[in-house]
């Protein structure tokens, strides 16, 4: 079977992180691909960016929203826009840097018709988790089936990862991690950086909760 990747990146702020998170999907994706971001009500000069990026033909796709409405809202909207050849669909957050090879592990997985969800960050990276849908690919079917992330804000539904990995096993698929290391998570929380203190806040969670000082 032949997949056709169709990727939504969740884009708010942090430029620097966003190019090079851009640069190394392009770079390393070898399955044909739809590429879309969906910002969710960043500044001006990241839409800016995002505009010459669609321009210049790195992205295929770009959706501005009108404000943060959250990673749930903005990867429904963003898999909204895959076209009937899609099979596979892929959440990207945006300070995540590729390496070679992912494509081919995702393919090498989902040639198991059980397998729903593949959790694109290593163990090595995260540990045990209880959920994989921050950084994902889900078989198309599932969408199909109705599969949604969770749309709240955080402030009612703090954890939409978690909330849409029990949607994948309620309809009867299993989730699971990847094998080998593909990708760095290249957005290092720092409880002394604004975005994390805003974002910490409004999902209701500390540093401490999470072993950051």
């Amino acid at each position: 079977m032949t997949h056709v990747l169709h990727t939504v990146l969740v884009s708010y702020e942090r430029p620097h992180l966003l190019k090079r998170t851009v640069k190394s999907y392009l770079r390393t994706v070898t399955l044909p691909h739809h590429l879309v971001v969906v910002d969710n009500g960043s500044s001006d000069d990241v839409r800016r960016w995002l505009d010459k990026a669609f321009t210049d033909g790195r992205l295929d796709e770009v959706l501005m929203l009108p404000r943060n409405c959250y990673p749930g809202y903005a990867t429904n909207r963003g898999w909204e826009l895959a076209d009937e050849r899609v099979t596979l669909l892929h959440r990207s957050d945006n300070d995540v840097y590729y390496h070679p090879g992912w494509c081919d592990e995702v393919v090498e997985r989902f040639s198991d018709p059980t397998l729903g969800q593949l959790g694109m960050r290593t163990l090595e990276e995260e540990g045990p988790h209880a959920a994989v849908g921050g950084n994902c690919v889900v078989r198309r079917q599932l969408w199909d089936e109705g599969l949604r992330y969770d749309e709240r804000p955080w402030t009612e539904a703090p954890f939409e990862d978690s909330i849409v990995s029990q949607r994948v096993l309620e309809h009867g698929y299993r989730w699971e991690r990847v094998l080998r290391p593909c990708i760095d998570h290249i957005g290092l929380a720092s409880s002394t950086d604004p975005y994390y203190q805003r974002t910490f806040a409004e999902r209701g969670i500390t540093f401490q909760q999470w072993g950051i000082k």
